[in-house]
């Protein structure tokens, strides 16, 4: 398994959505038809928010979250203005520090005979955005089951039907622990690059799709 990734990067963002930072990854994995051919068996897109740098430009991080999308809004209205049980459990988790960024997983498509290996895909996805940062995503994003995702570190907000990891933590479940290895335990049928393409295809537009 390897994961490819694109995004967009803008060094003078002319508005205020450009501080957002979108990523396009692809999960390929071996076939298991083909001894040398490789299979997209998923797709995800990822937004990343550098409040650090939006802060350090003069942006206000709510007009950035508020041009891009409701999504955005919801996410900031919870994190970055958070209720009282939720701050209560940032200080149950120790979380003393601010968090500088945010990446937001908003869609996905796995196919199935990954099923069992979301938990190292999504640790792995948030591992690309490590230290005082926080992956969030909407409960159902992927199907995994409560338990999975709190061994990821995900809790839920209270008051939304969101999750949140503050990614400087150690979580339960890590990829380097994990004795599995996907570059020889893990091979997926041709059909998963078809299956893929579809269910991204049928999703709402991203910022690629023009590319």
């Amino acid at each position: 398994m390897k994961i490819e990734l694109r995004s967009i990067f803008y060094p003078k963002p002319v508005d205020p959505d450009g501080y957002l930072r979108p990523h396009e990854l692809s999960v390929i994995c071996q076939s298991s038809e083909s001894e040398n051919g490789e299979v997209v068996a998923a797709r995800l897109a990822v937004d990343y928010l550098d409040i650090s740098r939006a802060e350090d430009e003069g942006m206000n991080v709510w007009e950035v979250c508020d041009a891009d999308s409701q999504g955005w809004y919801s996410v900031c209205s919870a994190i970055l203005e958070p209720t009282a049980p939720f701050a209560e459990y940032r200080k149950e988790l120790g979380i003393d520090h601010p968090v500088f960024g945010m990446a937001f997983i908003h869609r996905v498509a796995i196919h199935s005979s990954l099923r069992d290996w979301q938990q190292m895909i999504i640790d792995s996805v948030s591992k690309l955005f490590s230290g005082e940062t926080a992956t969030v995503m909407w409960r159902g994003t992927t199907d995994m089951t409560d338990q999975e995702l709190a061994s990821l570190g995900f809790r839920i907000v209270a008051g939304e039907d969101l999750l949140f990891r503050p990614n400087v933590l150690r979580s339960e479940y890590e990829t380097v622990n994990d004795d599995r290895d996907p570059n020889f335990d893990l091979k997926v049928p041709q059909e998963a690059a078809e299956y893929v393409q579809r269910e991204w295809e049928n999703a709402e537009q991203t910022d690629f799709d023009v590319y």
